[in-house]
């Protein structure tokens, strides 16, 4: 009968969004996981579909948590309490609580597969890096469908809606973690919807390509683009395009955003999280230094917190702070900070609207040197 429930509701949907086409979806990706932003109602919600038997039927993951899975990032009993409820429920649903908002890490999606993700920078990475097809889902339509099976037909699940509609032309050279966030913003900020084809965008690494998936998502409504020469099929999609818009990017319009305008008390990376070679990275540059002055706060995943093993702990001797399964968007943790310096454009857009602090965009070399008076 739960499952039923869950088909029924995904099929009600579907009636109002798809004409009532539905999709078999492989995966699932639960985002809103997190007792800061979902509160009492939201874990009653998750405890309600536990108690009625409800089980996913795809492979579903989850998306970071206010708590961390190390106790790094303090947070009071009631938060405490709050995130293991959800944590509870989630498990009693089957859904894998690895809280990451980079399941793309470990979960291998195949080009023209169907997906029912919930993580807009998560589903901008697959439909952008993969061309797996995921269309933007609500937290709790993802967990819906993921019971189910299977979500509406959006237009993202078609060819036809995934038809490229603005020509973005780059042209401002190997896009670092920093300068890649800034195009996804400028693109987004531009056109606010739709599907833009990027001629002439390098990204040097993957943090650039996860900053600018996350930017993008963040400043529009937008969740896929076609990159030339990088999107699986970009072929097919430059065929079947139809520009009615054309746009430029210029080094001058990245550097508009390039302000170095505090002295933060804290400098953070990994949103989304970080991969293991943006961590080592990272302790690389203050070995050469020493011990940072004002601390640095990276968040990862559980995956790779573990293969970093003892270097995540020693990392703290160093002033550098690694933690897994949280970050600072979703932890009121964040809330005793002042001024915040990052190279993340999606945490310049969260953090203070969420919680009321300062944060100003830094590329990750200058964030480093910032984290030392």
């Amino acid at each position: 009968m739960s499952r039923e429930y869950a088909r029924e509701i995904v099929l009600k949907i579907a009636d109002a969004v798809a004409g009532g086409q539905v999709v078999p979806v492989e995966t699932a990706h639960v985002s809103g996981v997190s007792y800061l932003t979902i509160g009492d109602y939201g874990a009653e919600f998750l405890e309600f579909l536990a108690s009625t038997g409800a089980k996913v039927s795809v492979f579903t993951t989850s998306n970071p948590a206010a708590v961390d899975l190390g106790g790094v990032l303090t947070v009071s009993n009631e938060v405490l309490k709050g995130q293991e409820r959800i944590s509870r429920a989630l498990r009693a649903l089957g859904v894998s609580t690895v809280f990451s908002c980079a399941p793309y890490d470990f979960v291998l999606t195949r080009p023209r597969t169907f997906h029912a993700w919930a993580e807009s920078n998560a589903i901008t990475y697959i439909n952008t890096f993969r061309d797996a097809w995921s269309d933007k889902n609500p937290g709790p339509l993802a967990l819906l469908g993921a019971i189910a099976g299977f979500v509406p037909r959006t237009s993202l699940y078609t060819l036809e809606g995934r038809r490229p509609t603005t020509l973005v032309k780059i042209d401002v050279g190997p896009l670092d973690s920093l300068e890649a966030g800034i195009v996804g913003a400028l693109i987004g900020e531009r056109l606010g919807s739709g599907v833009p084809y990027l001629r002439g965008a390098s990204f040097i690494d993957e943090e650039s390509r996860r900053e600018f998936a996350a930017a993008l998502s963040t400043y529009s409504s937008m969740v896929f683009a076609v990159v030339e020469g990088v999107t699986p099929n970009w072929r097919e999609y430059l065929e079947i395009a139809e520009f009615r818009d054309r746009i430029e990017i210029s080094r001058d319009d990245v550097a508009r955003y390039l302000k170095d305008v505090g002295d933060p008390d804290v400098v953070y990376f990994g949103c989304p999280f970080a991969d293991v070679d943006t961590v080592l990275w990272i302790l690389g540059e203050v070995k050469k230094r020493g011990r940072a002055e004002r601390p640095i706060y990276v968040s990862t995943s559980p995956g790779v917190y573990r293969q970093l093993g003892d270097l995540a702990k020693a990392a703290a001797d160093l002033n550098v702070h690694i933690f897994a399964g949280a970050c600072l968007v979703v932890s009121p943790f964040t809330r005793g900070f002042r001024h915040i310096a990052t190279n993340s454009l999606k945490a310049i857009f969260y953090i203070p609207r969420l919680h009321g602090v300062k944060v100003f965009p830094c590329k990750r070399e200058r964030c480093i040197e910032l984290a030392y008076a």
